[in-house]
């Protein structure tokens, strides 16, 4: 498939989250691009700017090396208050989910 011109609107929104996700991993776009198999750098670069739509496997696989969920790749925490609380319950530990979904069930059951 040939590259874009302009970016995809929802493949940009994506991307931009892929980029963030990256840089609070530390990794370098070369680094992921490598590890991940994705092949180039530059298609990296194409799917962080929305030129490149990245197919379910590719998603997955870019979550994986990131240490994240395939929904963490499609949470955007700027756009509203449930899409902030999934955003931070991604960098709560184990223990905190388990006491935070417990008081949930707790208060399901008042």
């Amino acid at each position: 498939m040939p590259r874009r011109r302009t970016p995809d609107p929802l493949a940009k929104t994506v991307g931009a989250r892929i980029r963030q996700l990256r840089e609070e991993s530390g990794l370098t776009m070369e680094k992921l691009a490598y590890e991940s198999d994705l092949g180039s750098k530059g298609y990296l670069s194409d799917i962080e700017k929305g030129l490149a739509r990245p197919t379910l496997r590719t998603l997955k696989v870019l979550a994986d090396h990131l240490g994240v969920l395939p929904l963490d790749l499609l949470t955007f925490p700027e756009d509203d208050e449930r899409q902030r609380l999934v955003d931070r319950i991604r960098t709560m530990s184990s223990a905190e989910i388990k006491k935070l979904s417990k008081a949930l069930a707790d208060q399901d059951q008042r």
